[in-house]
């Protein structure tokens, strides 16, 4: 085979990650205009992607500071801006809601309360905003996209690896980056062992709109069974995200709608008021996972097919823009030592910087959502720490973390293209 007969990098799967990434990617210094280093492998075809792009997606994402900057640099977030809603306070509780009004008048049920005042924390933006972004930046970069093939076969191979398809000629490629989630089968393929949580939970996904003002705060109440989130999402409009026991989701998601905001009111509070919903609710079993390495021979790991985490601190999608970031940095270190996409340098030095952040956040949402959900003495001193915390120099380093680009540093986040 001819070396201009091989793909440089192939990104497979083109959700929120994988778009996201091809485009990141395409910024490292390989390929050029007329000819393109980066290909994104998309198992659904144009039309049916267009079919489901016309039904509107009620999900939503939370974009951290260091993310929004990465977008920017990218020239997404311009296209979004308008329809993003900023977090500037992070607000904490633990136990169920106070019911006695004077006991609510004596203390805040929010422990952990954090607020920015020079700048947004996070923001909360729509997945098909910001799906449509991405491929509206993608359509400007050299990129090829191919649709309608699905990768049945992975060889590692050795110089270069090789993807097979059912109906289309095998793709010969020196690196292989895999967004295709946390059920990855291209992760089996390269033999990496994940670890995966039992589904113990499952998360319910839904809009409201509140009879008051979220001012721009996101709220988050951890409850025995699983935490309830509420994150700012338009005027006097809030995106539920609520963990429960299996068998307790189904039987909430079956009430009608007025029942089913009822319920969540009784959980999460009346700080905002009467809820009313706000278009479908949407389910996901909750089964976290996480792999012991993150490359293989010519195959590196993003998002969720490295690591699907508890969604109870909004990072899932932040860790992929982390993936990406470092992966582009590696890369553009890579071409100006003239090596090429595949050579091991590449893996070593994204697993290594990438570990930390990844290894924390996994342990930290999993850790704690057991903690609290599942243990509820231990939850009653936890819920007690939360207060320590907040009158505490750590309530700085969390604040900060929040925002992004503490544990990993790479140019995107910083607002850079790779250098």
């Amino acid at each position: 085979m001819r070396d201009d007969q091989i793909q440089q990098i192939v990104v497979v799967g083109a959700g929120l990650t994988g778009v996201m990434t091809a485009l990141a990617l395409s910024y490292s210094g390989y390929g050029s205009q007329s000819a393109p280093a980066v290909t994104l492998i998309d198992r659904v075809n144009q039309t049916d992607a267009k079919a489901k792009s016309a039904k509107r997606d009620q999900r939503t994402t939370t974009i951290h500071a260091a993310g929004k900057a990465m977008l920017n640099a990218l020239g997404v977030w311009p296209l979004i801006a308008q329809d993003a809603t900023p977090i500037s306070r992070i607000r904490v509780a633990n136990g169920q809601p106070h019911r006695n009004r004077v006991k609510r008048r004596q203390r805040s049920e929010f422990l952990l309360d954090w607020h920015s005042d020079e700048m947004p924390m996070a923001y909360v933006v729509s997945n098909q905003n910001l799906l449509g972004a991405l491929y509206d930046r993608l359509a400007a970069r050299p990129i090829i996209q191919i649709t309608g093939h699905e990768v049945t076969e992975f060889n590692p191979g050795n110089d270069f690896a090789c993807l097979q398809f059912e109906r289309r000629p095998d793709l010969s490629c020196q690196l292989v980056v895999a967004c295709d989630g946390a059920n990855s089968k291209l992760r089996d393929h390269g033999s990496i062992r994940a670890f995966r949580e039992p589904h113990r939970q499952t998360a319910i996904i839904a809009n409201l709109t509140s009879e008051r003002a979220h001012e721009n705060t996101a709220f988050q109440r951890f409850l025995p069974g699983g935490p309830v989130a509420l994150m700012p999402h338009g005027a006097r409009r809030v995106s539920l995200v609520w963990s429960l026991p299996k068998d307790e989701a189904s039987r909430i998601l079956a009430l009608d709608e007025d029942e089913f905001a009822s319920r969540v009111m009784t959980a999460f509070g009346d700080i905002l008021g009467g809820l009313k919903l706000d278009g479908p609710r949407l389910s996901w079993p909750l089964k976290p996972i996480i792999t012991r390495e993150m490359t293989s021979h010519n195959l590196v790991l993003a998002g969720d097919a490295s690591h699907a985490i508890h969604p109870l601190a909004g990072q899932g999608y932040n860790l992929a823009l982390g993936d990406a970031a470092v992966l582009a940095d590696c890369l553009a270190h890579a071409n100006q030592h003239g090596l090429n996409a595949g050579h091991q340098s590449i893996r070593k030095e994204y697993s290594t910087r990438r570990r930390l952040e990844v290894t924390a956040m996994a342990a930290m949402t999993s850790g704690l959502n057991q903690l609290m959900s599942f243990h509820p003495k231990m939850a009653r001193v936890a819920g007690v720490g939360m207060g320590l915390v907040n009158r505490s120099p750590l309530k700085t380093l969390f604040q900060k973390s929040a925002m992004g680009g503490q544990l990993t540093r790479a140019n995107l986040l910083d607002g850079r293209l790779p250098e």
